[in-house]
This record gives structure tokens, C-alpha cells and sequence, in this order.
């Protein structure tokens, strides 16, 4: 994914040709009228992105309050500290409230609060900040809530904020805040219904619709959907019209936990732009925020700990804000593979509100013991916040820990999702038998566990399910059912599927057999079986043909 410049100059091609024309001929009173339809001195990120940005910044208009308010706030986004000073001299609107972001974007790794202030508006604008920048998820998700009823009166007297052009974003921009709340801290499918909201709100063209549209796909993944849809937002970042270096970062570092779902370099990529838009702004917990996606990028792609910098990272964190310390705490978990860490990972998390990070830590514990409290609290959260792709988690540990679940006696149909999206044949056999067998597991779990077994399509699933048809249930007719609807699939056998789904997941033989404990030559056996019965010509179309059984 090629790198890019988000300092460098971008063509004014694509502003409104009203605007341009208006400042070709010296026509101040009327650009100004233009720029009040496009942007706002709070706000500043829209439409047109950095080239409106860089027009405002680079075009001889003449010196007012509003305008050299509008300076102001671009130098922020592009954290030219020296330009801020220069325009603070001319007496910009709300002088007081850029000192405060400025303060906020450079304050140390260990800051908790936001600046003082006794104007409420100025208090909210510094928190959304500050929670951003140090990752307090709880504060965070209850400000997002807090702004939905905060209509302050500057908006009705300020020069700088267009009225009817802030009212039409905030509706968009309130929509996107609560859809990232949730999908950190909160539930799935609120953070779903809220993206899909913000995709109809706000002006055409707003940045924020972007965002709205690839964070609805990824939490639908997150839920256990299908990545289907190109996402948009990294295309829009590297155009004329994407966000400001600030605005980038702010928004990059939302999506971020979820690209590690992705194979394409997103990741990477991100965290690499984040460190390079860090270090210009000059923002220590910024750096500190892309340095820690950088190591787990790393990290995703095989390296050890010490080669990506894991034990500097740890070591620059210590003192950090809490929200600050629970990546690299988990990390740390990652790569040792001990209860201790993730133990210390999920109380951290917890502390700040951070639940995927919650999830994720607990998902780790109870594949590697899985003690009731652990198992309790997982459950728990599965159910009630609708992960069932933990961020940063194998699916084969994923499948260890809803069997771990399974075996202490949770039942659930998060549970049986959770093994399902595993990838591990027996494993699903293994929790959907513990739920049919179970009379007191929920009716719609032991349902759920019928239809996992109906999806499978293995030899084995299929003898399973032709043995419950018998059955005079619910359970008996479910699995009728699946069988005069479903046809005898690919009759792949446990091992062929899990060798198969590895090896779609870009594990070469060498990695599978070391997965499984198993030769080379076993792993290669059930590769040339499997695609026998599908009917493909190589390893890539074999899993092609596996991932359109899956939809089926």
C-alpha cells in the first residue's frame, strides 16, 4: 500500500467553482460567504478536506477575526505550532479554546484530564479530544451520549460557525461519535445501527459518511458477517479532498483495532502513517498510540517481540494513562502466551472501558485455563456485546476458548458462534454436542448448535445430524430440516476442513503441520483430498470453493 504525504500540496481542481471564481477576482466579502457554506472554524475537516484547507492557508485573503480563526485552526491540524502563534497575535475568535487543543495534542504520555475551562462549550470540545488521545473509552462513549442534547449558544452568535452547516454535521458527526463509542466500549449492534444512520446524514461528499460506511463493515465482521464491500475511507485519506493530518489520525485511529481483520497491509500502513502524522504534530501520546498498532502489526505478521520493539514499547507505557497501557499490555500477553499478562491486560481494559480489549484478553484466558470467574465474564460479554471475532485473537484460539467455555458449563448462543467462526471442525462438533446434550441449555443455543452442524457439511456433522432427525424435538425437526434443505456438501472430513482453513488463512504446509502436529506430508495428503472433492485445481481455488459452501 503506498505511502502518502498528507503535507504535501493537492490541486484546488475539485473546490466549488463559486469559491474559486470569487477569489480570482479579489471578491473577499464573497469567498467568505462561500467558505461559511463549507466549513467552520470548529469543525474544519469537511467536503473538501485538505485542499479547502490548503486554498484558506495559502490564498492572500485579508486579515479578520473570522478568518484568522479559521488560519488558527488549520495550523492545529497540521500542528504548524509556529503559524499558530503567529495568527494568535491577530486576536482570532475563542483565542483560548486553540490553546487549549494545542495543549491537549502535546500534552505528556501520563496526562488523565483536559484543561480547565468555565465555558461549557469549551469543556466539551477539550474532552472529545482528551479522551481521544488517551484512549479513556468510558469517558469517551458517555460524552458521545452526553452531545447529543448539548446545543451550546455559540453556535447561535459565533461568527465562525455557520449555523445551518454545523446543525446538518453534527447530526452525521453525533451518528459517527456514537458508532465509535459502541464499537469500543460498548455494544456491536448499536455501533452498527449508528454507522448505517450516519451513512444518510450530513452534506454529500462529508468524510464522515466514509467513515460511517467502512466502520458498519467491519463490525458486521466483527459480529461474525462477511467482509464483502470495499472499504473507502484509506482511498479518501490519500485524496485532495481527505482529512487534515489531525483529522487522519483522529479518524485512522478509530478504525484500527479492526484492521487487523484484514490481509491487505491496512494495518501496517496505518500505523506507520500514525507514527510519521504523530511525530509532526509533536503529540507524545499519539506516538505512543501508532508506535503500539505498529509492534502488533509486527507482530500479526510473524515477527517476535524484540524485533518489532515490544520491550521499549512496554518500558515507554509504564506511566502512561491507562488507556494508553492496555495495548501494549496486551501485546505483551501475545507474545508470552501467560494468564498473568492477560490477567493484568483485562483489568486495565476494564478500568478505561475499553471492552474489545476486555473481550479479547478474556478470550486468551479461557483458552488457556478456563476458570469459572474468567468464563463467567466472557460469556457475559459475548452475549450482551455481540463479539465473535475478537480483535487480536487466532480463530484457533477462539475455538479453544469456546470449548473452554463449553466445558465449564456455559451455554450460549454466542458460544456456538464463537466455535464456528473457529475454523475448527471438531472443536464445533465437540460445543454443538454439549448444547443439544444439554437439556438446560437455552432452546434457541441448541438450535444454533443444530444449524452449526448443518453448516459444517463434514461426514462426520452430517452422521451426526441424520442421527438427530430421529429425534420427535424441536432438535429432530431442526435437523430434518437442514438436511432436505442442504445437499451432502463436499463431505469433507474434519481434518480436511481444518487443514483447509488454514491453509486459507496463508499458512503454508510447514506452519499447518507445526499447528497441528503433524508431518509435511500428512498436511500435503489432506490438501490434495480436499481438493479432490471440490473439484479445484490448486490450494486457492480449493478454499474458494470452501468460502462458497460457507455462504450457502
Amino acid at each position: 500500500m503506498p505511502s502518502v504525504d498528507l503535507w504535501a500540496p493537492v490541486s484546488f481542481d475539485g473546490l466549488p467553482p463559486a469559491l474559486l471564481e470569487a477569489a480570482a477576482r479579489t471578491d473577499w466579502e464573497a469567498v467568505r460567504a462561500e467558505l461559511r457554506t463549507v466549513m467552520d472554524a470548529v469543525t474544519t475537516d469537511g467536503a473538501y478536506g485538505r485542499a479547502l484547507l490548503q486554498f484558506v492557508m495559502t490564498t492572500d485573503l485579508p486579515t479578520d477575526h473570522v478568518l484568522d480563526r479559521y488560519r488558527a485552526s488549520i495550523c492545529i491540524d497540521y500542528g504548524d505550532w509556529d503559524g499558530l502563534q503567529r495568527h494568535m497575535a491577530a486576536d482570532p475568535i475563542e483565542a483560548a479554546e486553540l490553546i487549549g487543543i494545542r495543549n491537549i495534542i502535546l500534552a505528556p504520555t501520563d496526562r488523565t484530564d483536559p484543561p480547565p475551562s468555565a465555558a461549557e462549550h469549551q469543556r466539551m470540545l477539550f474532552e472529545i479530544y482528551e479522551w481521544e488521545f488517551q484512549r479513556a473509552v468510558r469517558h469517551y462513549k458517555r460524552w458521545a451520549h452526553r452531545m447529543l442534547a448539548f446545543y451550546p449558544e455559540v453556535i447561535w452568535t459565533r461568527r465562525d460557525i455557520p449555523a445551518g452547516r454545523h446543525l446538518r454535521f453534527r447530526r452525521l458527526q453525533d451518528a459517527v461519535w456514537l458508532a465509535v463509542a459502541e464499537s469500543h466500549g460498548g455494544v456491536l449492534s448499536v455501533a452498527e445501527a449508528c454507522a448505517d444512520e450516519a451513512q444518510r446524514l450530513g452534506d454529500e461528499g462529508e468524510p464522515g459518511r466514509d467513515i460511517a460506511h467502512d466502520l458498519k463493515i467491519l463490525v458486521d465482521y466483527a459480529r461474525g458477517g462477511r467482509l464483502e464491500e470495499t472499504l473507502r475511507f484509506r482511498e479518501r485519506v490519500a485524496s485532495p479532498a481527505g482529512l487534515s493530518p489531525l483529522g487522519s489520525w483522529e479518524t485512522l485511529f478509530h478504525l484500527v483495532p479492526f484492521f487487523t481483520f484484514l490481509n491487505d497491509g491496512s494495518l501496517d500502513w496505518t500505523a506507520r502513517l500514525g507514527q510519521e502524522i504523530a511525530t509532526r504534530l509533536g503529540s507524545p501520546r499519539a506516538q505512543l498510540q501508532a508506535r503500539s498498532w505498529y509492534v502488533a502489526a509486527g507482530l500479526l505478521q510473524g515477527r517476535s517481540g524484540d524485533d518489532v520493539g515490544l520491550p521499549g514499547l512496554l518500558a515507554e507505557s509504564r506511566r502512561a494513562a491507562p488507556g494508553l497501557r492496555v495495548l501494549p499490555l496486551y501485546l505483551r500477553g501475545f507474545t508470552s502466551h501467560r494468564s498473568e499478562d492477560f490477567i493484568v491486560a483485562e483489568s486495565v481494559a476494564r478500568q478505561v472501558g475499553n471492552v474489545w480489549a476486555q473481550v479479547s484478553a478474556l478470550t486468551w484466558l479461557v483458552a488457556l485455563n478456563p476458570r469459572p470467574v474468567a468464563a463467567r465474564w466472557l460469556h457475559r460479554l459475548l452475549e450482551t456485546t455481540g463479539w465473535r471475532r475478537p480483535i487480536l485473537v487466532p480463530p484457533t484460539v477462539a475455538a479453544d476458548a469456546a470449548l473452554g467455555l463449553a466445558a465449564a458449563g456455559r451455554r450460549g448462543v454466542s458460544i456456538v458462534e464463537l466455535a464456528a467462526l473457529g475454523g475448527r471442525a471438531n472443536v464445533t462438533v465437540e460445543v454443538a454436542m454439549r448444547h443439544i446434550d444439554d437439556a438446560e441449555a437455552p432452546g434457541i443455543a441448541r438450535l444454533a448448535a443444530v444449524e452449526a452442524l448443518g453448516k459444517l457439511g463434514t461426514t462426520h456433522a452430517r452422521e451426526i445430524l441424520h442421527r438427530l432427525s430421529r429425534r420427535t424435538d424441536g432438535i429432530g425437526s431442526a435437523a430434518r430440516h437442514i438436511l432436505a434443505t442442504r445437499s451432502a456438501g463436499t463431505t469433507l472430513t474434519e481434518r480436511e476442513l481444518e487443514v483447509l482453513d488454514l491453509a486459507r488463512h496463508g499458512l503454508t504446509n510447514r506452519d499447518i503441520a507445526e499447528r497441528l502436529s503433524l508431518s509435511q506430508h500428512t498436511i500435503a495428503r489432506h490438501l490434495v483430498n480436499a481438493r479432490a472433492k471440490l473439484g479445484a485445481a490448486n490450494r486457492t481455488e480449493a478454499a474458494a470453493r470452501l468460502e462458497e459452501l460457507e455462504v450457502r
